[in-house]
């Protein structure tokens, strides 16, 4: 238990320093959510981070930092590309509930595990897609373009080149990369 309130409070002090205020309910959600990650990772292979403060920082902290840099509108729609356990397409559910979030990823037991969380976590108008982003694309199963597009696993050329069509004119692409983009690359 003690560990647990040192998770909590490491992951609230961490969003409250980039400017993103959690609440008790979001907080509990997180720490079910790190819970059941180190749990299943521990038979099936999520993610390659299994510290309690590394996920926080590295999984759940980068994935909803990008609101404080994107003004991500009320009820957008989202579409999070090879989320693997889910991110940072989960993180930012808990932190924005307005969000409409579809998910998309390959493989089956990180697929297992999305379905499992967001039905855990009660998370609303959550879509999840077994498959590539090119299986997304190819079974018509976008019924509306997107207001923001994320990856952080796939190659951003791969997701600005084949995903552009599948965001509004206005829409942004938001990808999480460890380097700036050579623009030689686009």
């Amino acid at each position: 238990m003690e560990q647990h309130a040192h998770l909590s409070s490491l992951l609230a002090t961490c969003a409250a320093r980039i400017g993103v205020h959690l609440e008790t309910d979001q907080l509990k959600q997180f720490m079910i959510y790190l819970e059941e990650l180190q749990t299943w990772n521990r038979s099936i292979n999520l993610t390659s981070i299994s510290s309690g403060e590394e996920i926080i920082i590295k999984h759940f902290v980068d994935s909803f930092a990008c609101l404080t840099i994107e003004q991500i509108k009320h009820g957008a729609s989202l579409l999070d590309v090879g989320t693997g356990a889910g991110f940072p397409g989960i993180p930012l559910k808990i932190v924005r509930q307005d969000l409409n979030i579809t998910l998309i990823e390959p493989v089956q037991k990180k697929v297992s595990f999305l379905y499992f969380m967001v039905g855990l976590l009660r998370l609303e108008r959550v879509r999840i897609f077994y498959g590539t982003l090119e299986q997304f694309i190819a079974n018509n199963l976008c019924d509306h373009q997107f207001d923001y597009i994320t990856t952080r696993a796939l190659k951003y050329s791969v997701l600005l080149h084949k995903g552009s069509n599948l965001v509004t004119d206005c829409g942004r692409a938001i990808l999480y990369l460890s380097r700036p983009i050579d623009k030689a690359e686009l």
